[in-house]
């Protein structure tokens, strides 16, 4: 088994364990509803096709045949990786996460958006700070707006009274 196979056997472990996590936490989800699809429909569909598609990657890892060379295997996988910049863009996804929770989506959309722009390089204060918010303003206004989606009190700190002037209804 060559190192992208094992890459790949990583990859597929990874998406099954998430989806395997996904799919429990939506089994939680009551599933009364008046309507044909109820709310968990959804959640479990997609968490069961993430285990399918990490068990399809994984089914190709150990399938493949591939012969590649020294230099071709020198070049794939986390070899040349930024490593420090993939454990920021994950402490970002951590910080968006925990302010979600504190103050509530629009705020952690903004926070989020700035973190990552942060992250890939992007250091002119007035972009940094324009490019989230508009960011922000644009999640909240498809996902609470268009999409009707319940837009969540923060536990902390109740900032809905601000999304409320993008999407009225919400």
């Amino acid at each position: 088994m060559n190192y992208r196979s094992h890459i790949d056997l990583g990859v597929a472990t990874t998406v099954i364990i998430i989806g395997a996590i996904f799919a429990l936490e939506a089994w939680r989800i009551d599933p009364a509803s008046y309507e044909a699809i109820g709310p968990r429909a959804v959640p479990v569909f997609l968490a069961c096709l993430m285990i399918g598609l990490g068990a399809l990657i994984g089914v190709s890892a150990f399938a493949s045949k591939d012969q590649t060379t020294a230099a071709e295997e020198a070049d794939f996988g986390f070899h040349n990786s930024d490593i420090p910049r993939v454990f920021a863009v994950i402490g970002a996804g951590a910080v968006t996460t925990l302010v979600f929770w504190a103050a509530g989506y629009l705020v952690a959309m903004i926070l989020g958006t700035l973190l990552m722009l942060w992250v890939f390089g992007v250091r002119a204060p007035l972009v940094l700070i324009l490019v989230a918010i508009v960011a922000g303003v644009v999640y909240q206004f498809v996902f609470m707006g268009l999409m009707g989606l319940l837009d969540p009190r923060g536990a902390l700190i109740d900032l809905r009274w601000l999304s409320r002037l993008i999407t009225p209804g919400s």
